[in-house]
């Protein structure tokens, strides 16, 4: 019997840097906007805003601080599979953040779950592109870190300074958000979902683009492993 034959890349490893920076940025987030100290009367009401510091510190992490983490190194050869496997490390580790705050704030399962959701189909869309630019050099990456700072302060910007519609700043991930962290138990405007649904299809397209066009030979979604 021939041997089988042996598929030469191989397989990724667990992206431990990106573990840990991530693990130290969700702590120095938490202890910055929540503290180590439990407050004198403890209730939803003086954890909520801490809340939404944390969850607004995950937004920068997200938008800023892992894609500059990725573009500031060289080229990677396998953009596709290094970018699902830092989504995939990504998601599971924001579920650590989310869930929890259940306990300390005023948010149902719902508007929870909305959190979880946007923060999901962000972070989907970041590595999408970060699958199309990994493998290039120079002004693409440069470019994309530019698009991502402006995607995050310039919906609020141009609504204040042009006195656009409000809802326009919620293009902004930070804005968005803190928009839903601020409702506390209000019931969830059918809007907002329709919201995460054209997010989730924003970041298809995404991932589309970037499994059509990759760099990276015949790489493929099933090379992760």
């Amino acid at each position: 019997m021939p041997p089988a034959p042996v598929d030469p890349r191989p397989a990724l490893p667990i992206p431990r840097g990106l573990v840990f920076a991530a693990s130290g940025w969700i702590a120095a987030s938490w202890i910055i906007a929540i503290g180590v100290q439990p407050p004198l009367q403890p209730s939803s009401a003086v954890y909520t805003p801490a809340a939404r510091m944390l969850l607004a510190s995950m937004v920068i992490g997200g938008l800023v601080a892992w894609p500059l983490f990725r573009l500031s190194t060289g080229g990677n050869r396998r953009p596709i599979a290094s970018a699902l496997l830092d989504l995939a490390t990504l998601v599971a580790l924001f579920q650590i953040v989310v869930w929890p705050l259940r306990l300390v704030t005023s948010w149902p399962a719902d508007r929870t779950l909305l959190v979880d959701l946007h923060g999901i189909a962000w972070l989907a869309s970041i590595a999408g592109v970060l699958a199309s630019v990994a493998a290039r050099e120079g002004g693409a990456r440069a470019w994309t870190m530019t698009v991502f700072v402006l995607w995050l302060v310039l919906p609020p910007v141009l609504v204040i300074t042009l006195g656009l519609p409000g809802d326009l700043a919620r293009i902004s991930p930070l804005v968005e958000v803190w928009n839903i962290a601020s409702a506390g138990p209000a019931e969830i405007a059918p809007g907002d979902w329709r919201r995460v649904a054209i997010e989730f299809a924003v970041a298809a397209v995404i991932w589309w683009a970037a499994i059509a066009t990759s760099t990276a030979g015949e790489e493929s979604v099933d090379s992760v492993v």
